[in-house]
């Protein structure tokens, strides 16, 4: 399995978060996968937040729930415990605000730039990033078209690091943030 592999050598490059995702598959393919995550994290001491429903996520009994921003305005309370971490996609003001009303412990914030995975929505560029942030309290990631490259112009706009898609389009998709 080489996006295993994969996995492994990103989480010995010292990343520390990652965001399991994956679309479209059977819920009991989907707990069968986010397994052998949660596997590969504990072998580097990593925190492994689930992409997907709570109800999936209570199954998993992963680190930490993330919530894209459709998911964000079903929800009026904290959607895990407070033992667990939130984190949020976001896409402007609104959404980061909502997402702190919920206690979101993290906020990935995109798109930073373009980004072939969501086409349809216009970079946001580091200087409106930088001015979005400066209403939040949590920490915030940039997202969208972000590189590890990218780490030292999102801390000079503010951000806690960038969150870079990784393994897309194979049976594990991941999101590894960098700090």
């Amino acid at each position: 399995m080489p996006e295993v592999f994969d996995l492994t050598h990103a989480l010995s490059q010292s990343n520390k978060v990652v965001q399991f995702r994956q679309k479209n598959v059977e819920k009991s393919e989907y707990l069968a996968l986010a397994e052998i995550a949660k596997s590969v994290c504990k072998q580097f001491n990593s925190i492994l937040l689930l992409g997907t429903s709570v109800d999936i996520y209570a199954q998993a009994n992963a680190d930490g729930l993330h919530l894209n921003s459709q998911a964000l305005f079903e929800y009026d309370k904290r959607p895990v415990s407070s033992y667990h971490l939130l984190s949020v996609s976001c896409h402007n003001l609104d959404e980061m605000k909502q997402a702190e009303k919920l206690g979101a412990d993290i906020l990935l914030l995109s798109p930073v730039k373009a980004t072939s995975s969501h086409p349809e929505l216009a970079a946001i560029g580091w200087q409106s990033f930088q001015q979005m942030i400066e209403h939040i309290k949590c920490p915030v990631y940039a997202l969208g078209g972000m590189q590890a490259s990218d780490l030292d112009d999102a801390k000079r706009a503010g951000a806690q690091g960038v969150a870079v898609s990784s393994f897309q389009n194979c049976w594990l998709s991941f999101l590894l943030i960098h700090q």
